[in-house]
């Protein structure tokens, strides 16, 4: 009897004890749902407001549609980020590219380029806001070539003189000519006709075919005339200059000793757009 009381006393000894050490230690832990106050992980981190971006607009003011970039040259490009009121906002991830250049990409809202290909080009901007949304905008018709590039139109004009038994005969015909420089710039060539009447003695036509090199603004090259009564083409040493879009050459030399021939060129440019080679 006394062995069962003392067994008694020594196992709620033993069960107090432990049960006292387990309050203490629970006592120092921290949830692992809450923070030390109690409260749920996270609940006071305040998320960013995005809706600024909330309608907003993506516009390319330059270059506009149509517009001619000259080749090798500077160009300016930007584009603006409006918000739902029309106010600009000051945001740069914008990213350019082209339809016919694919090796082209931009990154920025405002900057200058020169590395666009010949070609006429659709530019296209887009961004990827952070509120989620990813807007576009494009221009179309951006021409890029050099700056002589282009068709010309305007006229002919060449004298031709001749000793007939002693007497001097001269007589002039003018003709319509058109000329085109090609996209890089390299090369002018057309063609021109017109009808020279001798005073009744004889009359033929003189078809013109140009066929010069550009240097800067200088033109080198030859004035062919087909004489196509007689079967074969007669070149003329021809040189002239461009500028400011305007063409102007001339030639000066005999036509199988039988006449001396005197021409010149005068054509302005009447287009950019001229198709490229391939």
């Amino acid at each position: 009897m006394r062995t069962t009381i003392m067994f008694s006393t020594l196992l709620s000894l033993s069960l107090g004890c432990r049960s006292e050490n387990d309050v203490k230690a629970n006592d120092g832990a921290v949830d692992a749902t809450t923070g030390g106050d109690g409260e749920e992980e996270g609940e006071g981190e305040e998320e960013e407001d995005f809706s600024m971006y909330d309608g907003a607009e993506l516009v390319i003011l330059a270059p506009e549609s149509g517009d001619y970039l000259p080749m090798d040259e500077d160009s300016e490009f930007e584009a603006v980020l409006f918000d739902a009121d029309g106010q600009a906002l000051p945001y740069d991830d914008i990213y350019w590219t082209s339809s016919i250049d694919m090796t082209w990409a931009q990154l920025g809202r405002e900057f200058e380029d020169d590395g666009l290909e010949v070609g006429t080009h659709a530019i296209t901007v887009t961004a990827d806001l952070p509120n989620g949304d990813r807007l576009v905008y494009s221009v179309g018709g951006v021409l890029v070539q050099h700056p002589h590039a282009g068709i010309y139109t305007g006229a002919m004009n060449v004298g031709a003189s001749i000793e007939y038994e002693g007497t001097p005969i001269g007589t002039s015909c003018i003709g319509g000519a058109t000329i085109v420089v090609d996209a890089y710039g390299e090369t002018a060539t057309g063609e021109s006709t017109c009808t020279i009447d001798l005073l009744g003695y004889a009359e033929f036509d003189l078809r013109h075919t140009f066929d010069f090199t550009v240097i800067d603004e200088e033109l080198d090259g030859e004035a062919t005339i087909a004489l196509d009564i007689m079967g074969f083409d007669l070149p003329f040493s021809s040189q002239g200059e461009i500028q400011d879009g305007q063409i102007a050459a001339n030639w000066l030399g005999s036509l199988l000793g039988f006449a001396e021939i005197d021409g010149n060129l005068n054509v302005e440019r009447v287009t950019r757009s001229v198709e490229l080679s391939d």
